[in-house]
C-alpha cells in the first residue's frame, strides 16, 4: 500500500514545519504550501488524499482557493480539512458548500485530534 498524501497550505511558516512533522511520523508523503496559488499547480501534479486548508492566508486564501479548483468536482477523491481560527457561522458554510470535509479551530485543535480528524475522513 502507498503512503498517504497530504497538502498543507498554511501560511505560518512554524505551523506548518509543525504540521509536516507531525504527517511526516504518521508515514505521510506531505506536500506543503505557503497560499493557495502556490497549492494549486501541486494539486494537480500530486493529486493528494487530503488538503489541511488555513482560510487567512496572504495573495489566496482557502475560500478563494476552494472557489477555483472546485474541489468536489475536480478531486474527488481528496477530502479537505479547514483548520482556521475563523469560527463565524457564514465562513464555516461557504466552506462546506465549496467542498471540504470537516472544518476544524485552530487554536485548540491539538496535534493527535488533527492526525485523527484527518484519518477519520
Amino acid at each position: 500500500m502507498s503512503a498517504k498524501r497530504i497538502l498543507i497550505i498554511e501560511d505560518e511558516q512554524a505551523l506548518l514545519e509543525a504540521y509536516t512533522l507531525l504527517f511526516r511520523t504518521k508515514q505521510y508523503e506531505v506536500f506543503q504550501a505557503a497560499n493557495g496559488r502556490d497549492a494549486i499547480p501541486i494539486l494537480e501534479r500530486e493529486k493528494p488524499d487530503y488538503i489541511i486548508l488555513d482560510i487567512l492566508m496572504p495573495i489566496m486564501g482557502g475560500i478563494e482557493f476552494l472557489e477555483i479548483v472546485h474541489i468536489a468536482e475536480t478531486y474527488p477523491d481528496t477530502k479537505v480539512l479547514v483548520l482556521s481560527n475563523l469560527s463565524d457561522q457564514k465562513t464555516l458554510e461557504n466552506v462546506m458548500r465549496l467542498g471540504a470535509s470537516r472544518y476544524m479551530l485552530k487554536a485548540s485543535a491539538s496535534p493527535r485530534e488533527l492526525i485523527e480528524a484527518v484519518e477519520a475522513l
